[in-house]
């Protein structure tokens, strides 16, 4: 999975960057671990001689200033053309020693709205007109592109994102090589200050909400300057730290599981003395499908998958009280993976 990080100048987009990828990372691309109890607790019990977590891919933008040209803008938005998500920081929180763009949240989050629109609009015109005016009969697939692209053209004139046309699958594939932004899974990361986060209130709220409800984005609050804090504290400082604000989990574990949700996705899991591993993979995806995310040679020749499901491992403590309850079932190619799933697949090849 791999996600921009869009936002103004100063809104906190470098802080959450670190706080996702290390804070000693100077690059604008990183690799983030997706922190899962559930690979903590399965290491415990299998101890194995590697643990290996999820991952995410990461790429911070530059603050995208309302003084720079079209031009600059579209150069900045080029370096994320190619990812899954975009997290958009908006700035939320009160420092004087901070220079800031917008007044409030609400005018920054429809700034970054806006310039998502017009580029969007730009690539949707321009391609519209060649295809119109070609010097030739346009093939089946150009044709397709047309017809979807003139329904993009609707939705971003009357203001509203790509994701919400009433576009076909195939359409949606068609579109991927245009790589419209407005297109893509959105979540909105409010960047507050501690004070704005223990009471979750903050100048402009109503107006971010408005724009998260009308275009299908996720949403959540995060303090960056007290995650860096909570960051450095070790691990029994850290859930008191939580448990004080009434949480049980870092702003950076829930935001994992929101881009999670956005983009349909889940974690299965395998388990053994060599690795305990999750896997990333869209929901919907079969047993025989997720044996081929592990290896292809396990897809090719799949026959079963033993499978456990987590929160029963948990429960009982062993994979020996598992089996003596009956509860290690046997799936075949076309059953569906769940998320927590634990598989061990057998295979001939």
């Amino acid at each position: 999975m791999k996600v921009g990080i869009y936002g103004a100048p100063f809104s906190g987009k470098t802080t959450v960057f670190k706080l996702l990828v290390g804070t000693d990372v100077n690059d604008e691309i990183g690799v983030a671990k997706v922190r899962d109890e559930r690979v903590d607790f399965l290491s415990k019990m299998f101890n194995p001689k590697k643990t290996t977590y999820a991952t995410i891919e990461l790429v911070d933008l530059p603050g995208l200033s309302p003084e720079l040209s079209r031009k600059d803008k579209n150069q900045i938005l080029m370096k994320i053309q190619n990812v899954d998500a975009i997290l958009w920081i908006i700035r939320a929180f009160e420092d004087e020693s901070v220079p800031k763009y917008f007044d409030d949240a609400s005018k920054e989050v429809q700034y970054l709205r806006d310039e998502l629109l017009v580029r969007d609009l730009e690539i949707a015109e321009s391609n519209v007109e060649k295809l119109k005016n070609a010097k030739r009969k346009l093939s089946t697939v150009e044709e397709t592109q047309l017809k979807a692209l003139e329904k993009c053209l609707i939705i971003l004139n009357d203001g509203k994102f790509v994701k919400l046309a009433d576009l076909s699958d195939d359409e949606k594939k068609i579109l991927n090589s245009f790589s419209f932004f407005t297109l893509l899974e959105s979540v909105i990361v409010v960047n507050l200050d501690e004070n704005a986060f223990r009471s979750h209130d903050y100048k402009g709220k109503e107006g971010v909400k408005k724009v998260a409800e009308e275009n299908g984005f996720s949403m959540m609050e995060v303090c960056g300057k007290m995650e860096m804090e909570i960051n450095d504290l070790e691990e029994s400082e850290r859930v008191e730290f939580l448990k004080d604000l009434g949480l049980t989990e870092s702003g950076i574990q829930r935001l994992s599981k929101v881009l999670y949700s956005s983009l349909g996705l889940i974690s299965f899991f395998t388990a053994g003395e060599d690795e305990t591993k999750a896997w990333t993979i869209k929901r919907g995806l079969t047993f025989k499908e997720a044996a081929g995310k592990i290896h292809t040679d396990l897809e090719r020749g799949f026959i079963r998958a033993e499978v456990v499901k987590f929160e029963d491992l948990k429960r009982l403590g062993s994979m020996k009280e598992i089996k003596a309850n009956g509860l290690m079932k046997l799936e075949g190619k076309d059953s569906i993976v769940e998320d927590g799933d634990i598989v061990n697949v057998r295979f001939s090849v």
